[in-house]
């Protein structure tokens, strides 16, 4: 491919017209250090989901602005084409070197940093705790704290609004990839929230000989965002993140049932036109399932009703299949990850011998992302989750309140 326009087309055309309510990060990062940053060699931590609100990819931008030496590329890869979990290799765009931290590497080693002289991270997130691009960002954050290398993170809006944090804070014993800080499952905050709280919170991986440093950080916040603002109230397009997360709509849906993907017993709609708001099998009791959750789940912002289908892919394609279709509700106050813990006990009783096919790298997936392990033998058991939704969420509040950006 040829310049931008070539690149810009291939996701997507120009959005003509568009009118935001809220300014990104991203700009006001071109005005104010346009200047101060000019002919500094800057690498940018950065997708293709990150674009300015008339549909420019802001590596564009940013190029045109600044020296820009090269890309850094989360999970899914800079085009966001890679599945989960899938290693991303290097690659070049328009003459730029893509170096991957989603492969052999997840921390950026010394050898990226010799002609860097600063790092500019621009990701746009989901709002969800095992979404993997926060933990890419600590751990880009730690490698600069290290090497001595300024870091300016461009902050979005978290899709999910900032007001509802729910979900056990994670046990620092689970740490992994799907969960590096001790925050809830749905925390409330943007990237650059986190990234001050990661920073001054000592939270950061400790370097090669052990010790915890901060970075020299710089947070550009965005302007007219309110933290009851979901996705569709910013008057912002919406650029596929991963190949799972196509809508607000998707990123809200992973909140309920992501957690059952990682079971491995239901089809969750990966790799169909509604990922995430899908859960079934064949044989799978919907009616008497939707008759119970229906009432409690509206009180939560969830929608659900009973549906038949024929996956296409995973280990029920081309089987008819019976399920829930969940519609959550494009709203700040909805508790996506709180109906989660009232559909999962259902849903498990339905299947006696549960504990036994979920095979054991599963289960301690499974512990992983929700970061706690008695959630999970709870989960197993079929048992009541709801002392879970507000574990440690209290103690959360008091810390995050230094670091919130926005009213």
């Amino acid at each position: 491919m040829k310049g931008w326009g070539a690149i810009g087309a291939a996701i997507v055309g120009t959005v003509v017209g568009y009118s935001s309510t809220v300014r990104l990060g991203v700009e006001s990062f071109v005005e104010l250090y346009r200047d101060s940053l000019q002919g500094k060699r800057l690498a940018l931590l950065t997708h293709a989901a990150a674009r300015l609100p008339d549909g420019r990819l802001s590596l564009e931008v940013l190029k045109e602005n600044f020296r820009i030496v090269a890309v850094w590329a989360p999970e899914h890869g800079f085009w966001g084409t890679f599945p989960a979990g899938e290693s991303v290799p290097d690659e070049q765009i328009a003459g730029i070197p893509v170096f991957s931290l989603y492969g052999a590497r997840r921390r950026p080693p010394a050898e990226l940093f010799r002609a860097v002289d600063a790092v500019v991270v621009e990701l746009q997130d989901i709002g969800i705790r095992p979404y993997t691009y926060l933990s890419t960002l600590v751990m880009v954050m730690a490698a600069c704290a290290e090497f001595g290398v300024p870091v300016y993170v461009l902050d979005r809006p978290n899709p999910l609004g900032g007001t509802t944090v729910e979900g056990a804070v994670l046990d620092t014993a689970l740490r992994s990839f799907v969960g590096m800080l001790p925050i809830p499952y749905r925390h409330g905050c943007t990237f650059g929230e986190l990234a001050r709280m990661a920073n001054e919170q000592g939270w950061l991986p400790p370097s090669s000989d052990g010790r915890v440093g901060r970075c020299s950080l710089t947070v550009v916040p965005l302007r007219g965002w309110r933290r009851t603002m979901v996705w569709e109230e910013t008057g912002l397009p919406w650029f596929p993140p991963s190949p799972n997360i196509p809508t607000p709509t998707a990123a809200r849906a992973a909140g309920i049932t992501g957690i059952f993907g990682e079971m491995g017993l239901w089809y969750i709609g990966i790799g169909g036109t509604t990922p995430f708001q899908i859960l079934g099998a064949p044989q799978f009791p919907a009616e008497r399932i939707v008759a119970e959750l229906r009432s409690v789940l509206l009180s939560l912002g969830v929608r659900v009703g009973a549906i038949r289908f024929v996956p296409r892919t995973g280990q029920y394609a081309r089987q008819e299949c019976e399920g829930l279709f969940f519609y959550p509700e494009a709203r700040h106050d909805a508790r996506f990850f709180e109906a989660f813990t009232v559909i999962a006990p259902i849903v498990l009783r339905s299947i006696p011998d549960r504990c036994q096919r979920v095979n054991a790298q599963r289960w301690e997936m499974v512990q992983k992302v929700v970061g706690d392990r008695e959630f999970a033998l709870a989960l197993c058991r079929g048992e009541g989750l709801a002392p879970w939704v507000n574990r440690g969420v209290e103690e959360f509040q008091k810390i995050r309140q230094r670091y919130l950006l926005y009213p």
